[in-house]
């Protein structure tokens, strides 16, 4: 049964940190997720193996990963998986604190925009991303499960991200983070700022998408959350802007 955006009861402190709509909560602990738990089949069995991510305008997931890896060996035979996208650090209790899982099928990906943000996301890749055995892999997404704590669980059919949300941002992305980077310097200071990082200082914006804006400076990075989906009308300059403006003076 899917439960389609419905607020369930939650008595638990998850409730204290995630937003009511059942669909925006599942896009900012999916977007969060910096690497995933993999499930693929092994000659019928299941098989569960650590892998780092990165999500497409559409929270599509984006690995890269290699052929002699098993799990990849695994979706050359079959192509179906699912991930396990952790959100419960910082909970005593792991049982209330929100957890997603995302099914579908896992297949090679060239398109290069894919691998940018992939590396974008986890520069150090770039190390062995060119490496002959090493490729960019895209989830298909079918379905995803939400879990925001006790009482709350809902599953939600694909797509999670409005068409119209995932287009804007794939066919503008790139742009803006060039113009961005090369001309907002006390933009980028004050967003790391609002992100908890004091100094503010040797930042960049690394990543856009429908949910929010990364920052990274070296081996450090900034994860902050959108109100609202940037579009024609609504500019990710100005979603980055209302960032700062929200913040208590």
């Amino acid at each position: 049964m899917i439960e389609d955006d419905a607020m369930t009861e939650q008595p638990d402190d998850a409730a204290e940190t995630l937003p009511a709509n059942n669909r925006t909560a599942l896009r900012l602990v999916a977007r969060a997720a910096r690497k995933a738990a993999l499930a693929t089949s092994l000659d019928g069995r299941p098989y569960v193996s650590l892998v780092t991510l990165a999500f497409d305008h559409d929270l599509s997931p984006i690995f890269l990963l290699s052929r002699l890896a098993d799990h990849t060996r695994n979706l050359l035979v079959d192509a179906r998986a699912a991930v396990l996208l952790d959100g419960t650090d910082g909970h005593a209790n792991p049982q209330t604190g929100p957890r997603v899982t995302l099914t579908g099928s896992v297949a090679e990906d060239h398109d290069p925009r894919l691998r940018r943000r992939f590396l974008a996301r986890h520069p150090a890749a770039s190390l062995y991303a060119g490496f002959g055995d090493f490729a960019i892999w895209r989830m298909t997404l079918e379905r995803a499960h939400f879990v925001g704590g006790f009482g709350r669980a809902v599953w939600f059919d694909a797509p999670l991200v409005a068409e119209e949300d995932a287009a804007f941002m794939a066919r503008s992305e790139e742009t803006l983070l060039a113009e961005i980077n090369a001309a907002q310097e006390p933009l980028l200071a004050a967003l790391a700022a609002a992100a908890g990082d004091e100094a503010g200082a040797g930042w960049r914006l690394s990543g856009l998408d429908p949910d929010g804006c990364e920052l990274e400076a070296g081996e450090r990075t900034l994860r902050l959350a959108f109100a609202r989906a940037p579009g024609e009308a609504n500019s990710p300059l100005s979603c980055l802007q209302s960032l700062v403006a929200s913040q208590p003076k």
